[in-house]
C-alpha cells in the first residue's frame, strides 16, 4: 500500500503538467452570434438587438476536465446591430456608438486568458473571464461568464455579461419620450471547434 501510494504522489504532478501543456490549436468558430436588450422608462417597453457577424479568434487546450481558452478576440461590426427598426438603429449609431470625429469603430473585446472548470457529473464547463470591452473607441474592464458545452466534436458556447452607458461616458438614448436604463445586458452564441495545424495533418 505504501508503495502504491508513493507511485501515486510521484504520478499525480505529472499528469497535471501533462494536461497544463497540452498543445494550443487554433479554433474555428462558426454560427456566432450577439444580442443585446435594455429596459426603458415605459413600462414593460424592451430594446432588443442582434448581429450574427460576431466575429472571434481563440485558441484552445483540451485537457479532458478542464479548457483553457487563450488570446480571445471579438469583434462586432457596429452597422450589423439591427434591432428591427431602420430609425431606432440609426439613432442608436448615432447616438451610442459614434465618436465625436464622426467615427464608428467596430465593439471589441479581447482576454489574454480564460481557465474552463468542469463540475463532476457536469456536461457544461464554466469559464469566468476578465478580459477589455471597447466601445466607440474607450476601453472598459469587462467581466464575462462563459458556458461551454461539448456538441459531438465540437462545442456549444454561451456567455453573459452586461455593461452601463455611463461607464463609457455615454448618454441613456432618448426618442419619443423612450427613455433607455443605464444597463444593457449581453448574450452571445457560438459552435466552436479546435483545428488541426496543417504542419500537424502533414506529420
Amino acid at each position: 500500500m505504501a508503495q502504491l501510494l508513493a507511485l501515486f504522489v510521484f504520478l499525480a504532478p505529472l499528469a497535471l503538467q501533462e494536461s497544463s501543456t497540452a498543445p494550443a490549436v487554433p479554433v474555428k468558430v462558426d454560427a456566432a452570434t450577439v444580442s443585446f436588450e435594455v429596459t426603458t422608462n415605459v413600462f414593460s417597453t424592451t430594446v432588443r438587438g442582434k448581429s450574427t457577424t460576431l466575429v472571434v479568434n481563440t485558441q484552445m487546450r483540451d485537457a479532458g476536465a478542464a479548457l483553457h481558452l487563450e488570446r480571445i478576440e471579438a469583434t462586432v461590426p457596429v452597422a450589423t446591430l439591427r434591432t428591427g427598426i431602420k430609425l431606432r438603429d440609426e439613432h442608436m449609431r448615432k447616438y451610442i456608438f459614434e465618436t465625436p470625429d464622426g467615427q464608428v469603430p467596430d465593439v471589441r473585446f479581447s482576454a489574454d486568458r480564460a481557465q474552463c472548470s468542469q463540475a463532476p457529473n457536469a456536461g457544461t464547463y464554466t469559464c469566468p473571464t476578465s478580459g477589455i470591452l471597447s466601445i466607440r473607441g474607450t476601453a472598459r474592464p469587462l467581466q464575462l461568464e462563459l458556458k461551454v458545452s461539448r456538441n459531438g466534436d465540437g462545442f456549444k458556447v454561451t456567455g453573459d455579461t452586461s455593461v452601463t452607458l455611463s461607464s463609457y461616458g455615454i448618454e441613456r438614448p432618448s426618442q419619443f419620450g423612450v427613455t433607455t436604463e443605464d444597463t444593457v445586458r449581453i448574450h452571445v452564441e457560438l459552435n466552436a471547434k479546435g483545428t488541426v495545424p496543417t504542419s500537424a495533418q502533414a506529420r
